[in-house]
């Protein structure tokens, strides 16, 4: 276990396996990915969930575990649908999440 894991879309899932990730979980709607987020959270050595931009936008189990620490819930872009991640909303989600401000 790296204590990170990946739910996206196939194509994304794919990518994250071919850099070694082994922690992924391919889900194709909003509702298999709050099934397996809510799973992930079950795990204690989980440190970070990587969710799909697109998939975090329609997840509604994010605001039921917002008071934890971790795991942390990182948005990436997907491979398909590729945007520029938001900096400033991951840097203020690691700052709300583990009181540690990231200066780049």
């Amino acid at each position: 276990m790296t204590g990170m894991a990946l739910v996206a879309d196939k194509k994304t899932v794919t990518c994250f396996k071919l850099a070694g990730l082994s922690d992924v979980y391919s889900v194709n709607d909003s509702r298999g990915a709050e099934k397996c987020i809510q799973a992930l959270f079950e795990k204690k050595n989980l440190k970070f969930i990587l969710v799909s931009e697109r998939l975090l936008t329609q997840v509604k189990i994010i605001e039921k575990t917002g008071s934890d620490t971790f795991p942390l819930i990182v948005p990436i872009p997907d491979i398909s649908n590729p945007k520029v991640p938001k900096t400033d909303r991951i840097v203020e989600l690691i700052k709300r999440k583990t009181g540690i401000e990231v200066k780049f």
